[in-house]
C-alpha cells in the first residue's frame, strides 16, 4: 500500500495515515509505517495507538505491537513502526520483552515490571 491511505480522526485527538504496508510471511506479520498527526497535542500514547488500530483494522489488540514512535520537533507529527501478527502467540514468540512491556496497558505494565524486579 505505497502512497498512503487517508488520515482519519478518532476520539484520541490524532489522525493516522498508513504510509507503507509490507507483508512478512516468514514472521507471519504485517509491517506498517505510518504518520500520526497530532497538531497542538503531545505525542500519542502507545496503548492509545494500539487501541485505535485494533478498532480501525478490526484485528485483535494482542496482535498489534508498536515498535517505535518518533516525533518531529515542533510539527505535531510522528512516524511510527507497527507490527501486526497473525496470532497473539506468534507475537509473543517474535517480539522482544521490552517491546511487549511497552505495549501493555499502563497498570498492567507496572504490575509486570514489579513482578520481573522481584524475580531478579
Amino acid at each position: 500500500m505505497e502512497g498512503g491511505q487517508a488520515a482519519e480522526k478518532n476520539e484520541y485527538g490524532f489522525e493516522i495515515e498508513i504510509v507503507r504496508e509490507r507483508v512478512n510471511p516468514l514472521l507471519e506479520r504485517r509491517e506498517l509505517e505510518m504518520t500520526i498527526h497530532h497538531f497542538a497535542k503531545s505525542t500519542p500514547k502507545v496503548y492509545d495507538v494500539r487501541q485505535y488500530l485494533s478498532k480501525q483494522l478490526k484485528v485483535d489488540l494482542n496482535t498489534i505491537y508498536i515498535r517505535k514512535i518518533i516525533t518531529e520537533f515542533g510539527v505535531g507529527r510522528s512516524r511510527a513502526e507497527v507490527h501486526i501478527y497473525r496470532t497473539p502467540e506468534r507475537a509473543q514468540k517474535v517480539e522482544p520483552l521490552h517491546i511487549i512491556l511497552k505495549n501493555l496497558p499502563p497498570e498492567e505494565r507496572k504490575k509486570k515490571l514489579e513482578e520481573l524486579k522481584r524475580k531478579s
